[in-house]
């Protein structure tokens, strides 16, 4: 790799704690509507545009359910609980990499499988919009992650080369977009296996059990952000 011009960032579960949010999100709902539910069903949706959830949905649960109405209350839920919180919580040592990457000339981008109004208002009620150059949101895209368009689109219109930039992640799709882009993959884990799981009548038809097995490897990964600062000032001088 080259020097680092560009830090692409995904913005739910790797910015913000919205992870946890959703989560709960899809434990009401699944009560409501009977459905079985993993922290795997989560893995495997998270990182997708809307679009691209409810068609992954329909390969989980099958055709013969009503997974349209299922995600329209997981949305509907998540919004109760936004506006409850009112906050969508910085993950830890975001600040301190955002300030560090500035402060040597880096330019930033996010590029969020969520539509741009969504982005505008996480980053207007934490009060971080400033520190990026540039947003490319899911509905302006064609493609959902993991198809790198989202990845590419942000190195276009930054200006900055693929092998200059690195694409930071917490998600299977995520990962595996920036590699087919051919940028380098940082991956720090969103984790909500804390959090309980939930049996239901609508049972899942694909398994997951073997999902961390089939994901593409991050080139690096972290347990938190500011390990990722702590490690972009230690190689700032250096390829890799």
């Amino acid at each position: 790799m080259n020097k680092i011009e560009l830090l692409i960032f995904d913005m739910d579960g790797l910015m913000f704690d919205t992870g946890r949010l959703a989560y709960r999100a899809y434990l009401e709902s699944a009560k409501k509507h009977d459905f079985e539910v993993t922290h795997n069903v989560y893995y495997y949706l998270t990182g997708r545009t809307e679009k691209g959830i409810r068609q992954h949905m329909e390969e989980l649960y099958g055709n013969d359910v009503s997974h349209d109405e299922w995600r329209d209350s997981i949305n509907m839920f998540k919004d109760e609980i936004l506006a409850h919180e009112k906050r969508v919580y910085k993950k830890k040592g975001l600040v301190d990499l955002l300030e560090f990457t500035k402060n040597n000339g880096i330019k930033i981008a996010i590029a969020s499988s969520s539509d741009r109004e969504k982005v505008n208002y996480y980053l207007e009620i934490e009060g971080i919009s400033e520190y990026f150059d540039i947003i490319i949101a899911g509905d302006e895209v064609i493609n959902s992650k993991p198809d790198p368009e989202i990845f590419l689109s942000a190195c276009k219109k930054s200006e900055i080369t693929c092998s200059n930039a690195i694409v930071l992640e917490d998600s299977a799709a995520g990962i595996e977009a920036a590699h087919s882009a051919g940028i380098v993959s940082f991956l720090v884990e969103d984790d909500i296996t804390y959090l309980p799981t939930r049996k239901g009548h609508h049972k899942l038809k694909k398994d997951l059990s073997r999902l961390k097995e089939k994901k593409v490897p991050a080139d690096y990964q972290f347990l938190d952000l500011l390990q990722v600062r702590d490690f972009l000032e230690k190689t700032k001088n250096t390829e890799f």
